[in-house]
């Protein structure tokens, strides 16, 4: 089985598996081959200590780098790749409040 690990909310391929990177715990048994969408190194390393065929892509488009600027979907994606935990049911104005001072 192949899956691909991405934080994306829409523009699915209909012929591929999907996992949301944020809510990742453990590599899944029966994967042959994973595709990671974005900087989720967690998910690379945990794959490549089971022996599976892990490929990175960027994550692309002009992607906003601005935490306080982000949507919520990337927002979460960049608080979870900083190990910054929250409640993935809170509200945006919630978890913007997590977003450490510069």
């Amino acid at each position: 089985m192949e899956l691909t690990y991405s934080a994306q909310t829409s523009d699915f391929d209909p012929d591929k598996r999907y996992r949301n990177p944020q809510y990742f715990d453990k590599p899944e048994s029966g994967v042959t081959k994973v595709t990671v969408v974005g900087d989720w190194p967690a998910v690379v390393e945990a794959y490549k200590a089971a022996k599976v065929d892990v490929d990175v892509i960027e994550a692309g488009g002009s992607a906003e780098t601005d935490p306080a600027k982000m949507g919520v979907a990337d927002l979460r994606a960049w608080l979870t790749a900083q190990g910054i935990e929250f409640d993935p049911k809170a509200p945006k104005a919630e978890i913007q409040k997590l977003i450490p001072a510069s």
